[in-house]
């Protein structure tokens, strides 16, 4: 076994899992219905992998404490998304793809989380400036999204399984190296009072903040679903759709890196409500044209939909007592970015086939109930 720095392993880490990312979240749909599976099925998959990360994020992420077994647990779980997606060279037919893309779906929700924990030890051992690191994942999220337009140009669809498959292996032998300096286990004891999380959703201002980060990510299930589906259907190219991706990725990069430049002096609730009417101009723009440069500049504003929602989210998360933190994060995690965003997904789901297009104008009406959440929302700021 070889050694890396702690710091090239993370950055290797992140940029090996974002890369993978950003093959499969864009066009792992239109793979599958290459496959024979239908749109309706497609969105079926996508909700029911929601709960899949839902569920283990909550299960698999309190079960690991120490340095040794969060790196195990992420070997682990690369080996076995490894395994899945290049068994699909071999295995065909419903059942098989339904069950592969749901186990892919419940081993690597939790690998992102795990790469933040190993992340956040490493600021307190080594000091590592954490969003420089970070920020190679979204650059690579784009590389994964624009190679992979570009290769289904030449090779067609099998382009995805194999650039996913190639670049699960690159991710496994990376992280099979030792940390230089190891991960430091922390001594004290594990607090056996931790917050329970049924105790939390009974306050009203969790449940508000649930579903108003929950509703305005969820609104991004019919994207993630269906817009490359949609798009290669209204004639616009798989290089031009990798690019369309990409720029929304870029935005949202731009926002992480000047964040305290931009948002500083913001109260949550603006961000969130700047965030709120972001989406509502960026699912009905999307449900109105097939201009690939009006939507070029309209994916722009995932800066606000995701980023700037993700931002006022762990500044209320960081809000909270130390020792809520986690619990916070799990909820947040796996309400708002897992079980709402499948509630969202299914709808999406099974709308398309009726609606096609105006299933972005559907997100846009979804996220109106969400003004009022933020009006009746007790937050410090």
């Amino acid at each position: 076994m070889f050694t890396l720095s702690a710091k090239s392993w993370l950055s290797a880490f992140f940029i090996n899992f974002f890369f993978i990312w950003g093959v499969f979240l864009p066009f792992w749909g239109i793979w599958l219905t290459g496959q024979g599976v239908s749109t309706e099925q497609v969105g079926v998959l996508f909700s029911i992998g929601l709960v899949l990360r839902f569920v283990s994020s909550l299960t698999v992420l309190p079960r690991v404490s120490t340095g040794s077994a969060i790196l195990r647990l992420i070997r682990v779980l690369a080996f076995i998304t490894l395994l899945c997606f290049a068994s699909l060279f071999y295995l065909n037919g419903y059942i098989w793809l339904a069950s592969l893309t749901l186990l892919v779906n419940f081993t690597m929700a939790p690998m992102m989380p795990l790469g933040d924990i190993v992340g956040s030890r490493l600021v307190q051992q080594i000091q590592l400036d954490y969003g420089r690191v970070r920020l190679w994942g979204s650059l690579s999220f784009i590389a994964g999204s624009t190679v992979v337009g570009w290769l289904i140009v030449d090779f067609g669809l099998q382009a995805i399984l194999a650039l996913i498959v190639f670049t699960c292996f690159s991710m496994w032998l990376f992280i099979l190296a030792k940390l230089d300096p190891c991960l430091e286990d922390e001594k004290e004891q594990i607090n056996k009072n931790k917050p329970s999380l049924l105790k939390l959703l009974k306050k009203p201002e969790v449940i508000l903040f649930l579903l108003i980060v929950g509703f305005i990510q969820g609104s991004h299930g019919a994207y993630y679903a269906f817009s490359t589906i949609y798009w290669d259907s209204i004639g616009i190219s798989g290089a031009v759709i990798a690019w369309l991706w990409a720029i929304a990725v870029m935005a949202e990069v731009l926002i992480f890196r000047f964040n305290n430049k931009l948002f500083s002096n913001w109260s949550i609730k603006q961000m969130l409500l700047l965030a709120l009417v972001g989406g509502i101009i960026r699912w009905w723009v999307l449900s109105l044209t097939d201009n690939v440069y009006l939507l070029a500049v309209v994916q722009t504003l995932h800066a606000l939909t995701f980023a700037v929602t993700h931002l006022a989210a762990i500044r209320y998360i960081s809000q909270q007592n130390s020792s809520q933190l986690v619990a916070y994060q799990s909820l947040y995690s796996g309400v708002a970015l897992g079980l709402l965003t499948a509630v969202f997904t299914f709808i999406a789901g099974v709308s398309y086939e009726s609606l096609q297009g105006d299933l972005f104008l559907l997100s846009a009406v979804l996220l109106l109930p969400v003004f009022l959440f933020i009006k009746y929302w007790r937050v410090n700021s």
